[in-house]
């Protein structure tokens, strides 16, 4: 196919701080531009926008929005650009000397045709299984702050946070904020533990003081208006019958609530970048990131990565990430000269290596492998799409060490979520580390899709 044979230039698939600075970094210098994602808005996680037809007052007013809020204005102001939003990537193919790009709107499956794609496809929690955990009323930090953001509802009167990463803080505030309550924040670290690590990290203390100095203002303003936060604290089980009605913790005993947010961190989207068959590694705390060179390029010749489907590390590096990609792109398309791009990336490059060292911070303390090597009771759900138990998983192992072997033989990883949800539980439990098992093998689509779509 020759170039004018595609449908665009360039395909981004998704609408957070990565593709919205890679199409800003382009400055109309490529052509024709489309940008996938399954929101109808652009903004991603962090900037979740309300539908188009509410209007929500103080919508993310904090500083650490502002420039993510200009970013998303500037790129919202592109001419371009086409917005495809409310669509779901099933997979990414080869098609001549570009790519096709498979996307439902839940009505129809679509392909659109690129010469080259960026794939920024984000970051979910990682999930933590305890007894009671598919209690209606359990959730992830993750998804409270999905209705928080964007129209400021509060799913539940009372909340408990639990987990190690330092975001459960901010995710109380916006709790409080947004009219709710907090019952405690719990961390499963100590406080000695946490501050150790945070003084491992001297430099990026230092750049970023003020923001530090923001989150422990804001946990004191928290303990003086009576919100209880623990350190060393893990979570033992969620109460209820059918539904969440408190949360056990090993040293503070038992918490009324009637809902639970876990945050215990992120794991990079993979799905499409592991079905076209890219170079990835293990996460630092499961899932798969891509791998790239110093223009974001993957390992395959169209194909760009950036933001959290790299590694998760916040949206300051993702966008820096977005921009550099923006480059290489240009410069693959022979738009830019090497010196050129090297002159427009010298800022992106140097903006992703100070957010790069203040995530290292935010890992090291937030790290979750203290809790994670604790296995739960063996009738604990697992696999929550197959209701597959650590009991069941364990007898699998009995015969098989291979995961798509457990697989088959207990579904874990065979519903809905295709394993982003329990994959990288089930590699916790076989021999040896997890990030030296070869995990599910990836298969299209990427997302659940009727049959209907693809016949009629």
């Amino acid at each position: 196919m020759s170039a004018a044979d595609f449908d665009y230039d360039l395909i981004v698939i998704g609408g957070g701080p990565a593709g919205q600075a890679a199409c800003l970094a382009l400055k109309q210098r490529l052509g024709r531009v489309a940008v996938l994602d399954e929101q109808q808005r652009p903004g991603g996680q962090i900037l979740r926008q309300p539908p188009v037809a509410f209007t929500v007052r103080n919508w993310l007013t904090g500083r650490d929005y502002r420039a993510l809020q200009a970013q998303l204005k500037a790129f919202e102001a592109l001419d371009g650009v086409t917005w495809l939003g409310g669509r779901s990537v099933l997979g990414v193919q080869p098609e001549g000397d570009g790519w096709r790009v498979l996307a439902s709107d839940g009505a129809a499956v679509s392909g659109f045709t690129a010469r080259r794609v960026l794939i920024a496809t984000g970051c979910y929690d990682m999930t933590a299984p305890l007894p009671g955990w598919t209690l209606p009323g359990a959730m992830s930090a993750g998804a409270v702050q999905a209705f928080v953001k964007s129209q400021k509802l509060v799913p539940g009167r009372r909340i408990a946070l639990a987990g190690a990463h330092p975001l459960q803080l901010l995710v109380a505030e916006q709790i409080i904020e947004a009219g709710g309550q907090v019952a405690v924040v719990a961390f499963t670290q100590t406080l000695t533990s946490a501050l150790a690590k945070v003084f491992r990290h001297p430099r990026a203390v230092l750049s970023n003081l003020p923001r530090l100095l923001g989150v422990m203002m804001s946990a004191a303003r928290m303990m003086r208006g009576g919100v209880p936060i623990r350190f060393g604290d893990r979570p033992v089980a969620l109460l209820g019958d059918s539904e969440v009605t408190g949360l056990r913790l090993e040293a503070s005993g038992d918490v009324a609530c009637d809902t639970v947010a876990f945050c215990f961190g992120f794991l990079p989207q993979s799905d499409l970048t592991r079905a076209a068959g890219l170079d990835v590694g293990p996460g630092r705390v499961g899932g798969w990131v891509a791998r790239h060179d110093d223009w974001m390029r993957s390992s395959r010749a169209g194909l760009y990565v950036a933001g959290e489907t790299v590694g998760v590390k916040g949206a300051e590096a993702a966008s820096a990430e977005g921009r550099i990609a923006g480059l290489g792109i240009l410069l693959d398309a022979g738009r830019l000269t090497e010196s050129e791009a090297l002159i427009e990336a010298a800022s992106p490059r140097r903006r992703r290596g100070r957010a790069l060292a203040f995530s290292a911070l935010l890992e090291d303390v937030g790290d979750p492998t203290a809790f994670t090597v604790l296995k739960p009771p063996a009738d604990t759900i697992i696999c929550r799409c197959e209701d597959v138990t650590l009991g069941a998983i364990s007898q699998a192992r009995n015969v098989a060490s291979d995961p798509g072997a457990i697989k088959l033989a207990t579904r874990c990883g065979m519903g809905p979520c295709q394993g982003r949800n329990c994959e990288h539980l089930l590699l916790q439990q076989l021999p040896g580390a997890a990030d030296t098992q070869p995990g599910f093998r990836p298969r299209f689509p990427a997302r659940p899709v009727r049959i209907g779509d693809f016949t009629a």
